[in-house]
């Protein structure tokens, strides 16, 4: 049996092995989704903000795309899902490759996952994509919406609801 003393240090050594699986994992997505693995200096970051909100209930969809056939609807790269804290609110992606990217926002209002629509297909809840570029009647367009990450350099992209 261990002595008292060992314990501390076996939890210690499990929370590092943990920790750099955790970094192995991440890395071997990256790698998965990218075909390239990605240093922290060529990572980049998108710093969402998103404005407008009409009412504080649900939370924020924050979807990124990097893929013109995807968007807005589709699944997409990743999602980030965030708690309405006030009349605006935030999504960051981080560990991105450098690349082009487009992002689709939705206030999903009653936390059900997905942008709510009427018998016509006309959004009842907020959404909006970067650069917004929103139309009343027909779905944003990739190429009005894209941007740009380049290798280590953060970008901050604010983004307006439309209801």
């Amino acid at each position: 049996m261990p002595t008292p003393s060992l314990i501390p240090n076996a939890k210690i050594s499990l929370r590092l092995a943990s920790a750099s699986g955790l970094a192995a994992l991440v890395a071997g997505l990256t790698l998965a989704l990218h075909g390239q693995p990605v240093t922290a200096d060529e990572a980049g970051q998108l710093r969402l903000e998103v404005a407008s909100l009409r009412n504080l209930q649900g939370v924020l969809n924050c979807r990124l795309f990097n893929e013109a056939a995807d968007f807005p609807d589709g699944e997409g790269l990743r999602t980030v899902r965030v708690a309405i804290d006030g009349a605006r609110g935030a999504c960051v992606f981080s560990q991105l490759v450098p690349g082009t990217y487009a992002v689709a926002v939705v206030h999903d209002e009653n936390s059900n996952g997905r942008l709510d629509k009427n018998l016509l297909g006309v959004p009842t809840e907020g959404y909006g994509v970067s650069n917004n570029r929103t139309y009343a009647l027909s779905s944003p367009k990739w190429e009005e919406s894209r941007f740009t990450v380049t290798p280590g350099k953060p970008v901050d992209l604010r983004v307006s609801l439309r209801y």
